[in-house]
């Protein structure tokens, strides 16, 4: 199908290339669900790292990927993602954790700095990936940032693409998707 109808099936797509023995990034690991399709991405000779403000998250994913040893959990923002020095895959799921307190939040700030780090560090070849949701206090801020950073970013070094659910109700996500060029 070439047009989709929900955000994860734009996600699945962008993951079914090949990420083998590549290093991933869950920048909101949440229930880790992401986290999950990063490691059966990359693979037993790949790693993916997760970062996640709320210990609830950590402990769940953490549960979750029981069965997995190629990982490693941040309990810390996004924002600090420059712990890392590079990696060829990264995705946000922008918003709460669902089930939890709706107050605790991505942040317009924290995104932005983050994306800054991730788009300085990310491999040529590698792919971001950006999952806005609105229907939060500080959503509609947060994903003006997003779009105004995405803006910013240089034609010659990153593709970006926003793909947006026109017809559908209820605050549909936005999926941004940015691919850095290979310059050699």
């Amino acid at each position: 199908m070439i047009v989709k109808e929900k955000y994860y099936e734009i996600v699945d797509e962008v993951l079914s290339h090949n990420f083998l023995g590549k290093i991933a990034v869950d920048a909101t690991v949440g229930k880790g669900n992401d986290t999950l399709k990063l490691l059966e991405a990359v693979g037993q000779n790949g790693f993916v790292y997760g970062f996640d403000v709320q210990e609830e998250a950590i402990n769940k994913t953490k549960g979750l990927l029981k069965d997995y040893k190629n990982f490693e959990l941040f309990l810390d923002s996004h924002a600090n993602i420059d712990r890392l020095k590079s990696f060829d895959l990264v995705i946000y799921n922008l918003g709460f954790l669902p089930g939890s307190d709706k107050k605790i939040t991505t942040l317009r700030d924290s995104t932005i700095e983050s994306l800054k780090k991730t788009t300085d560090r990310i491999n040529e070849a590698g792919i971001i990936i950006v999952v806005s949701y609105l229907g939060h206090e500080n959503s509609f801020e947060e994903r003006e940032g997003v779009d105004e950073f995405l803006k910013t970013l240089d034609q010659k070094i990153f593709k970006v693409e926003k793909r947006e659910f026109y017809n559908q109700k209820h605050n549909p996500p936005i999926v941004y998707l940015i691919e850095k060029k290979v310059t050699r």
